[in-house]
């Protein structure tokens, strides 16, 4: 019933393997360092705030279960490369201004030297903009954003990782907008994630499932149909189920990169949400080590990290892969600047 109830809401992924095209030649792979590794960090008091006196003696971190010593614990003052990476299907149209006007305001928060690029998804993945320090050119293009009907949010995250991170040194994130909902992807889930993990780019999703949800209750379909649903199972409701879950998966991709996830309860939220993401990027701590451990190419490695005192949340980067193998696109992407 579940498969019947995901396919009725037309948010099914299409799961397909990456391969390499005949006759292409082998792509240079990339590889995370493990001379010195690099873990953001944020620490979070009761009331959902960062702590900010944070010494290197609070924290015990662990590589595959084994202790491996500090070397530092500082807040990154470097430059930032950030993709802006915007839902543009058909749920959003109406409030496309909103949404315009919020990443905006996430562009003229940052630093002076900080990049960013614009990609936009619907039924196809645009690239807007390649990396700029110039807000002018960034406002231009998020002008240009026209809503669609479909959603390849796999394919999305897929490019932002791949192609506007893999290479990329230094302090990296995407900021993501979306609902979690796909139903035009050629790129599975599991890809999706793999790239973004690969890429060692933290991931900041803000979220609109809580508004989403707000609408699909309201409609005629969906409240007859989960009539039916709640005659069968009564202690059930699907609705709720479904988007539980896709908040659950968000939360837990959005903090194994190191980032978080956001849910605004509606669209007049979303620029404060922005500026908030804004000034973490600004004021993160990362801690640093050097790996102990022989490494394996093409191997995940988990980082486990304790923090000593008292605290509500702890989240950081939960692991990289040490020389992974390369992943390839399936197909252009167009490319509108």
């Amino acid at each position: 019933m579940r498969t019947f109830w995901l396919t009725l809401l037309a948010v099914c992924p299409v799961v397909a393997a990456y391969t390499q095209p005949q006759g292409q030649q082998k792509a240079p792979t990339f590889s995370v360092s493990v001379d010195l590794i690099k873990v953001p960090i944020t620490v979070l008091d009761e009331q959902g705030g960062s702590v900010t006196d944070l010494r290197t003696s609070d924290f015990r971190l662990y590589e595959d279960g084994r202790s491996q010593p500090i070397r530092s614990l500082s807040m990154d003052t470097n430059p930032v490369s950030v993709v802006l990476l915007i839902d543009s299907s058909g749920t959003v149209e109406k409030e496309l201004k909103q949404i315009k006007e919020a990443a905006e305001g996430f562009a003229e928060a940052l630093s002076r030297g900080d990049r960013i690029s614009v990609i936009t998804f619907a039924d196809e993945v645009d690239e807007l903009l390649d990396w700029t320090e110039d807000t002018k050119l960034v406002r231009k293009a998020l002008r240009k954003i026209e809503s669609g009907l479909r959603t390849s949010l796999y394919d999305a995250m897929f490019q932002a990782a791949q192609e506007k991170m893999s290479a990329i040194d230094g302090r990296k994130a995407i900021i993501l907008f979306t609902d979690f909902l796909n139903n035009q992807s050629v790129t599975s889930y599991q890809d999706a994630v793999r790239a973004i993990v690969q890429s060692q780019a933290s991931l900041y999703i803000v979220s609109k499932t809580v508004m989403v949800r707000q609408d699909a209750t309201r409609q005629r379909r969906v409240v007859i149909l989960n009539d039916i649903y709640r005659r069968l199972f009564p202690d059930s409701n699907y609705i709720d189920e479904f988007f539980a879950k896709k908040e659950a998966e968000m939360t837990d991709l959005a903090e194994k990169t190191g980032g978080r996830c956001y849910f605004p309860a509606n669209y007049n939220q979303i620029k404060g949400v922005y500026r908030q993401v804004a000034a973490e990027l600004k004021s993160q701590y990362f801690i640093t080590y050097i790996s102990e451990q022989t490494m394996v190419p093409n191997t995940y490695h988990r980082i486990t990290v304790e923090y000593l005192p008292p605290a509500s949340r702890l989240i950081y980067r939960k692991g990289y892969y040490y020389k992974p193998d390369p992943m390839f696109k399936l197909r252009p992407t167009n490319r509108n600047r």
